[in-house]
């Protein structure tokens, strides 16, 4: 503010005191007094700077320690919010009856350097005489308002005995204003990113979590502690080394500064891709480590389907030529071998055996093309449903497989519990029955059991066919990897034949539920409803 400018406002502010009849040798007289909680309201409404400003002040007193000083925080209505410093000066003002809750206002307590301050809107100091009235003539008073939200928020002032003012007193204020004020805003902005770092942090679909220079878990959040089967206060101030998979790439990160993107990793079965780089400050040197995993699983699977649907896509069109290409000519090869068959004469064993082998290998190929055929998927179109008896099914089936259970001496308990009539395509159900069943045949060295059941469905309403067998089981892998086309633990199976039976029974809308264990055999049981359609 310029002298002129200032010694203008003095001599204004003293005439509108005599105006309002005040007198210089009376005591200021506030009349207006908050409530405590209106009060409270106020300073809730500055409380970061109120905050930020009593530490500031609070320092710059104890910088003062030869001079005694009182300091003043106002709103931007001039009503008194905090006031702390000298007791002296503080039960002086208090004894003209300037509280906090009061407000300052040029009509009631005259000429004052907070009123000053906002109206001007820079700073302002009053000196002995400067003051309206007589009894602060002794005194110095110095005001700087302070910004909140792009507008004056308020003042703070600085009250001391008069022959200790000086123009330094001013500036070291303003100094010290300035310097809270970017304490709030920094404090406000740090608060906005500490909350959004929860926000993110909190709700990540991603793992992270960090460590300090000396690799040590600073942060970790509530995903990371899911994948890592560990809570937070378990992890956090302990070396990152500690934790498996991830610690050794984190701790290369630190020593060699390097940075790893999109890394496989495998943590308890799941697949994730992680990433891990370090922190810097603003001088280039390393504080700390960041990593970060993501759950890839579900992508490489549908990933994978993908790939086997386009596999058994190109295997449908190449088994619908070979149906044309090979089936016709290999039904006339076996009616001619079985004419020559009945034409040629021998007692020769070894040239019987030679017919038995060279048909046992024809209708070898025959099912393998007749498998290609059916991974062309059948559509629902495809699905012919008739109503069929399941019993009667059943018992054809084991009749066909009659002597192949005999030569393994494989013992059948067939138990038709239930005898009802479903609505089947039964060209198909039986293609799926005797893929299980040859399942359970293969599964069997020699003196086995193979338990077939039909039954009523005990939890919903359908009918059940069991299949069980004692042979030699399955472990988990290959218990996953059942219905996968292609996978086959026989030595001539191309693993078709039940991925088939799978696409067979979800066209029937029905399931399959199988239970195997390595050593003790493996039950599957086919579920199919009722309903016609």
């Amino acid at each position: 503010m310029m002298t002129e400018s200032r010694s203008r406002y003095i001599q204004h502010s003293h005439q509108t005191c005599l105006s309002k009849n005040l007198h210089p040798d009376d005591l200021p007289a506030p009349k207006e007094k908050l409530p405590i909680h209106v009060l409270e309201q106020k300073k809730r409404m500055l409380d970061a700077t109120i905050s930020v400003a009593r530490k500031f002040m609070t320092k710059l007193i104890s910088n003062l320690d030869r001079t005694s000083v009182l300091v003043c925080i106002t709103d931007h209505e001039g009503y008194i919010l905090e006031l702390y410093g000298d007791d002296m000066i503080k039960r002086q003002i208090e004894s003209l009856g300037l509280y906090t809750g009061t407000r300052l206002e040029e009509e009631k307590v005259g000429t004052n350097s907070i009123e000053m301050a906002l109206r001007m809107g820079e700073p302002a100091q009053l000196i002995g005489p400067d003051h309206f009235f007589r009894c602060l003539h002794e005194s110095a008073c110095v005001s700087v308002p302070f910004y909140s939200t792009g507008k004056i928020g308020g003042t703070i002032s600085m009250m001391m005995a008069a022959h200790h003012a000086s123009p330094y007193h001013i500036g070291l204020l303003q100094s010290a204003v300035d310097s809270i004020e970017r304490e709030v805003i920094a404090q406000k902005q740090n608060k906005k990113l500490i909350v959004l770092n929860q926000v993110l942090m909190e709700n990540s679909r991603n793992g992270v979590i960090l460590t300090n220079e000396d690799g040590i878990i600073v942060e970790i959040n509530p995903y990371a502690e899911k994948v890592l089967s560990s809570k937070k206060d378990e992890l956090c101030n302990r070396p990152i080394a500690e934790v498996a998979v991830i610690g050794a790439y984190m701790e290369r990160v630190l020593s060699d500064s390097q940075k790893y993107e999109d890394v496989e990793i495998t943590i308890s079965n799941k697949t994730f891709l992680f990433d891990s780089f370090p922190i810097y400050d603003e001088l280039n040197q390393i504080i700390g480590v960041f990593g970060q995993f993501r759950d890839i699983t579900e992508r490489l699977v549908l990933e994978r389907q993908l790939m086997l649907s386009e596999k058994l896509s190109a295997i449908g069109k190449i088994g619908a030529g070979l149906a044309h290409e090979i089936r016709n000519p290999l039904t006339s090869i076996i009616g001619l071998l079985t004419l020559l068959k009945e034409n040629f004469k021998t007692a020769d064993h070894k040239q019987k055996d030679y017919f038995r082998i060279i048909f046992s290998e024809l209708e070898r190929i025959k099912n393998l093309v007749q498998q290609f055929v059916m991974m062309a998927k059948p559509d629902q179109k495809g699905i012919i449903k008739t109503r069929v008896g399941l019993h009667a099914l059943i018992e054809d089936i084991l009749a066909l497989m009659e002597n192949d259970f005999h030569d393994k001496n494989i013992k059948i308990h067939y138990q038709p519990l239930c005898k009802e009539e479903v609505y089947i395509d039964k060209d198909k159900i039986k293609q799926v029955i005797l893929n299980i069943l040859q399942n359970a045949f293969d599964a069997i060295d020699f003196d086995g059991n193979i338990c077939v059941v039909i039954r009523q469905s005990q939890l919903d309403h359908g009918i059940e066919i069991v299949i069980a067998d004692n042979g030699f089981g399955m472990d988990e892998d290959t218990l996953e990897k059942l219905a996968t086309p292609f996978h086959s633990t026989k030595k001539y199976g191309l693993g078709l034949g039940l991925s088939m039976s799978y696409s067979i029974i979800e066209l029937h809308k029905g399931r399959i539920k199988v239970e195997s264990e390595n050593g003790k055999g493996t039950t599957f049981t086919v579920w199919l409803p009722h309903s016609k359609y």
